[in-house]
């Protein structure tokens, strides 16, 4: 189908004048529309939520108290330093600004009990350091308080880490348990120091079975 449009092409060549053939076609006048490279895509902004926690904790990690770096250097030593704060005999202040510096910004602290029957309040009740502390301040004016921790479980990934802890609790240095539990913590580590990012714990009364010496458990 190409050949008769070829032929035709070629006849009108024939009969052109030779100065037409001579002269160099002109040069098209119209330029070429210049295209505008694309726009690099906008950077992805966070959430107003997401955004808003990011300043608030950061606003709270330079009011915290400063720990001290044999407290936080380990995960050994923050578990060492928490039960040690809490500890001693009645109408000792505890350190409470050592205590709420092991705490990252944001941390619960949740005891785990059964609600008795007809109770309509929660069994678990989540609070934060500072209501601890100040739940804390009355109690331990009143009351011999000794928590040690028996054995530990640690288990992780990368700076993130879970700790099993049991616990023992006395009312003197040298007298009877009075309570044995175990203490739930995640901890985490921010490149130069270890934080309680949450604590819950539960004792053996409300477990309903004796602290294990190995906490692996089946799904």
């Amino acid at each position: 189908m190409l050949r008769p449009l070829i032929a035709a092409c070629a006849a009108v060549l024939l009969h052109a004048p030779l100065a037409s053939a001579e002269q160099p076609p002109k040069p098209s006048q119209q330029q070429p529309a210049q295209q505008t490279p694309p726009k690099p895509p906008a950077a992805q902004q966070p959430p107003a939520a997401l955004k808003a926690a990011s300043e608030q904790t950061q606003a709270a990690l330079q009011q915290a108290p400063t720990a001290k770096p044999e407290d936080v250097r380990s995960i050994a030593s923050l578990m060492s330093a928490l039960y040690d704060v809490i500890s001693g005999p009645a109408g000792q202040a505890r350190d409470w600004a050592r205590f709420r510096s092991l705490f990252y910004p944001g941390a619960k602290m949740i005891p785990v009990r059964r609600p008795k029957p007809g109770a309509t309040g929660p069994g678990i009740s989540p609070i934060n350091p500072d209501d601890y502390a100040a739940w804390g301040v009355d109690f331990f004016n009143k009351h011999a308080f000794y928590e040690k921790e028996t054995h530990r479980q640690v288990a992780g990934y990368g700076d993130l880490v879970n700790v099993l802890s049991a616990y023992e609790t006395r009312e003197a240095t040298d007298g009877p348990v009075t309570s044995k539990g175990v203490n739930s913590l995640q901890l985490v580590f921010d490149g130069q120091r270890w934080w309680v990012l949450n604590i819950a714990w539960i004792d053996e009364k409300t477990a309903g079975t004796p602290v294990p010496k190995d906490f692996a458990r089946k799904e």
